[in-house]
């Protein structure tokens, strides 16, 4: 097939041109090859196990003992826990469903990549005296124009997978999920924790299913799952460099070698690395944070006072997790740094001390503004002071 593109001046431009046709004819593709590339990254090593039925059963009768548990709990939204279902998954069923949650936001990344390649284009028109580019930039920026749907895709699967190898659960960043989506706990990695750790298995699942539990009640809150949404969304808007460092990728690649494509398109580091973050995300990464360690003081508030009741003691649980979730990969940090939320000791621990501030000021029913009253989530300032945020509200209503 004649290339339309290929001026003939530039052996190279074939194999350009080749490789523009190959992917416009992949248009709808795009998410079976995230989901593909996420079970791929998550199945290594191969053959991971199904879940055990009985292990399925167990986990719904921990679901239904931790309903009434928290049933009445003042610290968190007044709950749905009647609705909530856990069910068990494998790696790769947690990686399959997981991908389809995220593509929305993957499709606002793409939406914001065909935005700057069109400036670029303009800009690079006008700066050009005689109105025309040279042959092989104008066909470096199409091809970056196409690839980049089909990195972004691979790229979300590749994120994706990896996460899948550590995740407790639906929730092991604090993104919501869509109203229909079922809560997952991924059962061969909490038993490979609690093996790994040396911790009594039974506690480890009921700690974990009640952490599921807990986090499915805070971010399925109207509130507060909207302004997560909307900080994401701005972080999401705001990158802006993302296609530049496509560009800049393919213009360092050997054209002549097919595997150097192969492996700039699924290369777990991508777009989303701290190199790809533009200075109007950096900007957002502050509301992002303190967002973030509310929520985890909500969350961890509710686990240590719930699992403190059910197990006796679960201190050894909660800092083996803690540690489990700061000592990650660059490839596990991948998806933190795609939607902006870094998980690190620090928030936690900030997070924590701010609801446990509020509470011994002004009790349970203290922190319900954060779910109750729009534009109630507090300062970075006011996180260190619970008490200035509490002046705040009350000047307020």
């Amino acid at each position: 097939m004649t290339n339309p593109l290929s001026s003939g001046s530039n052996p190279f431009e074939f194999l350009l041109g080749d490789l523009l046709n190959m992917l416009g004819s992949q248009k709808g593709m795009h998410t079976q090859m995230a989901r593909q590339m996420a079970v791929s990254v998550a199945n290594d090593p191969p053959d991971q196990p199904n879940v055990d039925p009985l292990d399925r059963i167990k986990y719904e009768e921990l679901t239904k003992i931790l309903q009434i548990h928290l049933q009445g709990f003042t610290a968190l939204p007044e709950n749905t826990s009647h609705d909530i279902a856990i069910e068990a998954v494998s790696r790769i069923e947690w990686a399959s469903r997981t991908t389809s949650d995220w593509e929305k936001y993957a499709d606002m990344l793409q939406k914001v990549a065909e935005v700057h390649q069109d400036q670029l284009e303009i800009g690079s028109e006008l700066s050009n005296d005689s109105g025309q580019q040279d042959s092989l930039s104008q066909m470096i920026q199409n091809l970056s124009k196409m690839i980049s749907p089909s990195m972004i895709a691979m790229q979300l699967g590749s994120m994706t997978g990896h996460l899948a190898k550590v995740a407790f659960g639906s929730f092991e960043i604090p993104v919501p999920r869509p109203p229909e989506s079922t809560t997952m706990i991924i059962s061969y990695n909490v038993d490979t924790f609690a093996r790994e750790w040396e911790l009594p298995l039974d506690q480890v699942r009921l700690w974990a299913t009640l952490r599921e539990m807990v986090m499915s009640i805070v971010l399925s809150t109207p509130i507060i799952s909207e302004r997560i949404r909307e900080l994401i969304t701005k972080h999401i808007e705001a990158s802006t460099t993302n296609l530049k460092q496509i560009q800049d990728r393919l213009t360092q690649l050997d054209l002549t070698d097919p595997e150097g494509l192969q492996a700039a398109i699924s290369d777990p580091s991508g777009i989303f690395g701290p190199n790809g973050q533009s200075d109007a995300q950096k900007r957002i990464l502050t509301d992002i944070g303190t967002t973030m360690a509310v929520i985890e003081g909500l969350a961890s508030n509710a686990v240590l006072r719930l699992g403190g009741r059910l197990l006796g003691n679960s201190a050894a649980i909660d800092e083996a997790f803690m540690r489990r979730r700061i000592e990650r990969s660059d490839g596990e940090r991948l998806s933190e740094q795609f939607f902006g939320i870094e998980i690190t000791r620090g928030g936690i621990e900030r997070g924590q001390d701010f609801i446990r501030g509020v509470i011994e000021r002004a009790g349970e029913e203290g922190v319900t503004p954060l779910w109750t009253r729009e534009g109630s989530f507090p300062t970075p300032p006011e996180l260190e002071a619970p008490g200035l945020w509490l002046a705040r509200l009350e000047l307020e209503s």
